[in-house]
């Protein structure tokens, strides 16, 4: 039997969806809108934390709270823990079904390629779940928790100490004065140009264009990663 199609897991950092838990602490509106969050994230964190709840089942599609996200936002302690991990579970099905505290990186990352994501937002819905399910007190093992930090640089830098000419490179001399150049404008990232014209999710949908917005929302930002990933390098 085919696996169902399922929605691309939250992809947002998960330091900003808990920034957002905490605005909503302050008092839970009725709808979840632009007009909550505008003041507090950009355009494109914004899209990604309105699809994280949607995906996540923690709003309806016109936007209303449900009772789980209030209890996730209200609650403390093993009750917030509880109700966390009950939204993992319930989305995340594929996943846990690995023993999570033994499975190896490989497994995990095959879970998640369930979801028919690719290599370019992978790791982002990966990260997202690994910090969701700290928090929900969910044991990982040691093989999904390893991470590699700066491997492709430290694998090309020289082991050899350098001479003292070469940690200390000889001052260029200033000219007397200096040419006049105009201010550099604000630099507006490719992904915020993008969203920002993406059109806004309308509850009216019909159940298809609805499931057809997350989806090629998801694919937008998966095009978008791999962008910005190649203007980096």
């Amino acid at each position: 039997m085919q696996e169902p199609v399922r929605a691309i897991p939250p992809y947002v950092p998960y330091r900003t969806f808990r920034n957002l838990l905490d605005i909503l602490h302050e008092g839970m509106p009725s709808r979840i809108d632009r007009s909550v969050w505008s003041q507090r994230f950009s355009g494109s964190s914004g899209i990604q934390l309105m699809t994280a709840l949607r995906v996540l089942g923690l709003i309806a599609p016109d936007g209303r709270p449900d009772t789980l996200l209030e209890r996730i936002v209200n609650a403390d302690g093993d009750e917030r823990k509880a109700a966390l991990r009950l939204v993992l579970e319930r989305f995340y099905e594929p996943v846990f079904r690995l023993d999570l505290a033994r499975s190896t990186r490989a497994q995990f990352h095959e879970a998640f390629r369930t979801f028919g994501t690719r290599e370019g937002v992978t790791a982002k819905c990966e990260a997202f779940f690994i910090q969701a399910a700290q928090d929900a007190d969910v044991e990982l093992s040691p093989y999904i928790l390893a991470r590699r930090h700066g491997a492709r640089r430290s694998g090309n830098s020289s082991s050899r100490p350098r001479s003292p000419a070469a940690r200390s490179p000889a001052p260029e001399r200033q000219p007397l004065v200096q040419p006049f150049t105009q201010p550099a404008p604000a630099r507006i990232s490719v992904a915020e140009m993008v969203l920002n014209k993406y059109p806004d999710f309308d509850p009216t949908w019909s159940a298809e264009v609805q499931h057809k917005w997350l989806e090629g929302m998801g694919k937008l930002y998966e095009s978008l990663s791999r962008a910005e990933s190649q203007e980096e390098e």
